[in-house]
């Protein structure tokens, strides 16, 4: 009698841990120009980026300008979804295309636009292999041509986001987050959650996290953050 009272008693304490919910899976994708093209020279390829981001009102100098160079590894949309993971521990994904964009930054732009004009998917070589078991989805992207990548549209169209929450990420420059989010929102289906998005100015990407940190907070996750961190400024 004894051990039956033992194995209830036992069961009874397990039910709690049982009943507390699983931490849902997160995936944490993005699209970089840097992981999507190819550099043959580097110096003129800074150099047209540097000139662009000049004609633009968007001019800075030194390594500041330097390290905000969005073709320069890893990538300023990379560098925020690496705060994002450390912060949620989720699984990390690039968005590659299978034709590399120019390393140019106006030849790259002039096919970005070419792509919008056309409403263009262009080809993944990279894919999810599971997406089914996320949760929820960081998505994270740059602002081109006051949209998002075409190649963006084309990782959305490609899987099934009913049901999950998908949470947008922005790299911008003087235009801001402009219609990335919401020319991307607008394939999702009706059942899919999409939360409040965090845009950051391409000059304070090298010191984004802090501020990544606190819009986590604000978003109400399912889930506590891991320990914050410090970055050197």
């Amino acid at each position: 009698m004894r051990s039956i009272f033992a194995l209830l008693a036992s069961f009874l304490l397990a039910l709690p841990a049982c009943a507390q919910e699983a931490k849902p899976s997160v995936l944490i994708a993005y699209f970089t120009w840097a992981e999507n093209t190819i550099i043959e020279d580097e110096a003129a390829s800074l150099a047209s980026a540097l000139a662009h981001y000049d004609n633009m009102g968007d001019s800075q100098s030194g390594v500041d300008a330097t390290s905000s160079a969005s073709l320069l590894m890893p990538g300023n949309t990379a560098m925020m979804a690496s705060h994002i993971q450390r912060l949620t521990g989720g699984e990390l994904f690039s968005i590659q295309v299978e034709q590399p964009y120019p390393s140019n930054y106006d030849e790259c732009l002039d096919r970005a636009a070419d792509e919008l004009d056309d409403n263009a998917r262009p080809a993944l070589k990279t894919h999810v292999e599971n997406m089914e078991d996320y949760d929820i989805v960081f998505l994270g992207m740059p602002n081109w041509w006051y949209s998002c990548p075409m190649a963006v549209l084309t990782f959305v169209e490609e899987y099934d986001f009913s049901g999950k929450t998908v949470i947008p990420f922005v790299a911008h420059g003087t235009g801001g987050i402009s219609g990335s989010v919401r020319d991307m929102s607008a394939l999702l289906p009706q059942d899919c959650t999409v939360l409040a998005p965090i845009g950051v100015y391409r000059p304070e990407i090298p010191t984004c996290g802090p501020a990544v940190e606190e819009w986590l907070k604000t978003l109400d996750l399912p889930f506590a953050l891991n320990d914050s961190f410090e970055v050197t400024e």
